[in-house]
């Protein structure tokens, strides 16, 4: 599979995974939670895969960082938080920071490129939704996954279209 293909599938999972922790009225709280961390541990397991085959030091970095957060947090997720929950709270809100921030580097390289506000924007969700999970504010924490999903999704994919595109053309 190339890292075109990785890149697409794990938007989609990302994005099924958002829109189902969304939308899915009859989930509870520790539903929306198990959902979103299986769903950001396969998009890390697959972005794995994308930074193995990918061909630039920066493209590679970011692909690699990007995973380590998904995994973690995914890790967290799946497994419960450590003590009280304020240590997962914190830990969440540094990974969006970590994630937008990923984002943002990833991104950098489309400046100019019709894509570039895509990736703009999931980087920008991810950091303002880390600013409110740090801020201490009462979302809940399965709607920010969903929306942390669906920025990880909405950035995957349009990476991996857009690698698509640049393959064609070359």
């Amino acid at each position: 599979m190339t890292g075109r293909n990785v890149r697409l599938v794990a938007g989609a999972v990302a994005l099924v995974g958002g829109f189902w922790g969304l939308f899915n009225p009859t989930a509870a709280q520790f539903a929306s939670t198990t959902i979103a961390g299986w769903a950001l541990l396969i998009v890390g397991l697959l972005q794995i895969r994308a930074a193995w085959h990918a061909s630039e030091a920066r493209e590679r970095a970011g692909a690699i960082l990007f995973s380590a957060a998904a995994l973690f947090l995914g890790l967290s997720l799946v497994f419960g938080p450590f003590g009280d929950g304020s240590l997962l709270r914190n830990i969440l809100g540094v990974l969006f920071l970590v994630s937008g921030a990923a984002k943002f580097w990833m991104g950098r390289a489309l400046r100019g490129d019709p894509f570039f506000p895509v990736i703009l924007a999931a980087a920008g969700v991810s950091v303002v939704l880390g600013g409110l999970v740090l801020a201490g504010t009462q979302v809940t924490l399965g709607f920010v996954l969903s929306l942390e999903l669906l920025a990880d999704g909405a950035a995957l994919f349009v990476l991996g279209f857009r690698q698509g595109i640049t393959q064609k053309a070359g």
